[in-house]
């Protein structure tokens, strides 16, 4: 059975996400976001269930991963392990888009920023949320 801290942690990032990415784009990176607003999906106001259920997932995976890969969580190793994912997700997303579609290097750049930014403070905020591996492991056997 997953520890109460786990689910704990895993919704506090969610919710951290949301808000996150709300103040980002549609505050932050608005006037940046219109530039490409004619390259995204015209319906896409009927699919915003998808970026829920994405966000969600990357929450997950960021949780597994930081779970797996991160023994003794210190706010330093959670920092390191935000960049680590953010530099991964950046070049999987940021840079991938920026060769794909016609989308100017400052916005790419800016997003990959934000979102720097956004995975070093959920590494920040796991440190404090999740216990040492040896606490939990125990427990899920």
């Amino acid at each position: 059975m997953m520890p109460h801290r786990l689910v704990l942690a895993y919704f506090s990032l969610l919710v951290l996400a949301l808000i996150w990415n709300g103040i980002l784009h549609l505050v932050l990176l608005a006037d940046l976001d219109a530039t490409v607003r004619h390259l995204y999906r015209p319906d896409l106001s009927e699919h915003m269930a998808r970026p829920l259920i994405l966000t969600a997932g990357v929450v997950g995976v960021f949780l597994w991963g930081y779970v797996r890969f991160v023994p003794t969580p210190s706010v330093r190793e959670g920092a390191l392990y935000g960049v680590y994912f953010a530099v991964v997700a950046g070049l999987l997303v940021d840079f991938n888009q920026y060769i794909l579609y016609p989308i100017p290097g400052h916005v790419a750049a800016a997003w990959f920023f934000g979102g720097l930014a956004e995975f070093t403070i959920y590494g920040v905020v796991l440190s404090r949320l999740v216990p040492a591996r040896s606490s939990y492991a125990a427990t899920s056997e």
